[in-house]
């Protein structure tokens, strides 16, 4: 198995040190190179964009900041994934960096175990976020969720709890005789109902609600 190959960008440098001393002891991993901002960060892969495949991007940096920064990597570079690694585990900072593109988020005083997680999770494209923020991400979707529920149809509570519970359209559509595309149709609405972004959010709900199958 190849190694997943990272760029650190951090304005300071005894946490790049420290993440140096820490990753390069697994050979899972491969530090291409280090930067010192966001905007070091876009050009940097904008040169090498071939040589990355996860960013572990800070959020207060001079200039552009890990927000904007990943906002742009993002957009020009799917193929490349941004681990947000920060102090900050406020709602505010935590939306802005999932909403930029990041697909984790985890605070600077993980252990070496958690970060480890977190980089081959990102890299393979899942989501990941520490314990911490996950209770933040929770905590405002119980709140922007609150009594929702009660806005939308017995089917379309039924279809979500079977989102939830893992199926795909094309299961949900077998198990309740309807097509896949109906299903399809039937997310979007429940998405709009519960001003949701995605479907990670609308399970979040679910399980929040216990309305799984």
């Amino acid at each position: 198995m190849e190694s997943i190959r990272l760029l650190i960008a951090d304005d300071h440098i005894i946490i790049r040190n420290g993440l140096k001393l820490m990753l390069s002891k697994n050979p899972k991993f491969k530090i291409i190179s280090e930067v010192g901002s966001g905007r070091e960060a876009i050009d940097y892969i904008e040169n090498n964009s071939n040589e990355i495949d996860v960013v572990l991007m800070d959020i207060d940096m001079p200039g552009v900041n890990g927000i904007e920064a990943t906002k742009i990597i993002t957009s020009k570079y799917p193929n490349i994934k941004i681990l947000a690694l920060s102090m900050h585990d406020e709602e505010a900072y935590i939306t802005s960096m999932i909403d930029a593109g990041a697909t984790g988020y985890i605070l600077k005083q993980a252990d070496v175990y958690e970060i480890t997680q977190a980089i081959e999770s990102t890299a393979l494209g899942k989501k990941f976020y520490s314990n911490e923020v996950s209770i933040t991400i929770i905590n405002s979707l119980h709140k922007k969720s609150k009594d929702k529920g009660n806005e939308l149809s017995v089917r379309e509570m039924e279809i979500l709890g079977l989102i939830a519970a893992g199926l795909t359209n094309k299961e949900v559509g077998a198990k309740l005789f309807i097509s896949a595309r109906t299903v399809e149709s039937h997310r979007r609405n429940i998405l709009d109902k519960l001003d949701f972004k995605n479907t990670t959010e609308m399970i979040r709900y679910a399980i929040e609600h216990n309305i799984t199958n």
